[in-house]
């Protein structure tokens, strides 16, 4: 193997002067390097994206919600008797969410209310304080603050559906609620449809009818949910909703998943094609410099050593073009991620801008497939050239 390695190189090293056989080689490099830039930008952007969304949801999402959607007494009892037996769970907190509406002067937005303790959260205000809100104020998104034109301090009705009897018609209140901060999760859903009042205010605002409570709870490893989960669901015996964020969001991530996979299969023929210019260029070598294969194999050199020598040739061919596509990939990554040249409709994609994450593992994989099929890719031209008789390969020489 180390006398064809050894001769693989060395023709492979004068191969560039030889006019169109040089060519042919550049240009089966060049197709294998772009390949591999392709597939490199494009997972590493998938990766980016996954990323940048967990994190995102992650803000703004309990690691594990626990919902009684009927008003059980017995409630927090319950679930403070089985979230007490998980050393996992770092902290918890009750919260109460219903629906209503926004309303300043003419224009109007429906909202998710959730009442809380500011004390508990963990999303990062862009103004304002969590210790502002107390009864009587509200903490915003940024979109539905400039839809509705607000600034710290404005005033805000808020519309709540509320019933005397059963059976009655449904009879709106109206509170009165000054914007005391603003967040920005980048997700539009949230940025338009979530707002955050006192927890004390929610449970005298909202009946139960048109509200439900619940714990959300925070853990060491917010990776760890689903286990944790199952043990919560065990334990509460099915009295209860029990979601992790990852339950929540399981169609969204699934839809990634499934994308990145796809865009992988898809990107990896391009490599494929790419290698058929490496089977050509080993083919041309066979049939137009089979003088030297001639000479190799009169000097004593065996067949399988010449097989591996093409074989080689088209894996160095291959490799040079992986090694030079993940150069390109990772530079044209730094230079999206640095620069933000792409940006993006959060209404669409809940982020601004093309998020990039390179994965050494996506890597690692993208080169041992590009290797992989220009070895395939030399099959045949290895088999041929060992082949081929001395005689003929000598005879007009």
């Amino acid at each position: 193997m180390l006398f064809s390695l050894r001769m693989a190189l060395a023709y492979l090293g004068r191969i560039w002067s030889k006019g169109v056989l040089g060519i042919m080689v550049l240009i089966s490099v060049i197709g294998v390097m772009l390949g591999v830039a392709s597939l490199v930008v494009t997972l590493s952007v998938m990766n980016g994206f996954h990323t940048e969304i967990t994190r995102k949801l992650l803000s703004l999402n309990p690691h594990i919600l626990i919902i009684d959607s009927l008003g059980t007494a017995e409630f927090d009892t319950e679930v403070l008797s089985a979230v007490g037996k998980i050393s996992s769970v770092k902290s918890y907190s009750g919260f109460i969410y219903a629906k209503a509406i926004i309303q300043r002067r003419k224009n109007n937005q429906g909202v998710v209310v959730k009442g809380m303790d500011p004390a508990t959260s963990r999303l990062e205000l862009t103004q304002g304080k969590w210790g502002d809100l107390a009864e009587g104020s509200i903490v915003i998104g940024e979109e539905l603050a400039g839809e509705l034109y607000l600034d710290i301090g404005d005033e805000v009705y808020m519309i709540i559906p509320n019933v005397e009897k059963l059976g009655m018609p449904v009879i709106p209140k109206i509170e009165k609620f000054r914007v005391s901060g603003m967040f920005s999760s980048g997700i539009y859903e949230y940025d338009s449809g979530l707002v955050f009042i006192d927890n004390k205010q929610a449970a005298v605002l909202f009946s139960s009818d048109f509200s439900s409570r619940g714990m959300e709870l925070y853990l060491d490893d917010p990776f760890k949910a689903g286990k944790i989960t199952g043990e919560i669901r065990e334990s509460l015996k099915g009295l209860y909703s029990v979601s992790s964020w990852e339950d929540r969001n399981s169609n969204l991530f699934a839809a990634l998943k499934l994308e990145k996979f796809m865009m992988f299969i898809v990107l990896v023929m391009i490599v494929i094609v790419a290698t058929f210019n490496i089977a050509g260029s080993l083919i041309m070598i066979s049939v137009t410099r089979s003088r030297d294969t001639g000479i190799l194999r009169a000097i004593g050199a065996t067949k399988n050593q010449i097989r591996m020598m093409f074989s080689l040739k088209g894996i160095v061919i291959g490799l040079a073009g992986s090694v030079a596509g993940t150069i390109a990939g990772l530079i044209i990554c730094f230079i999206i991620s640095r620069y933000e040249i792409i940006k993006l409709p959060p209404r669409v994609y809940l982020i601004s801008t093309l998020p990039v994450r390179p994965d050494f593992h996506d890597i690692l994989v993208i080169t041992l497939v590009a290797v992989i099929i220009s070895f395939i890719a030399t099959i045949y031209p290895s088999v041929r050239a060992g082949d081929t008789d001395v005689a003929d390969m000598l005879r007009y020489e």
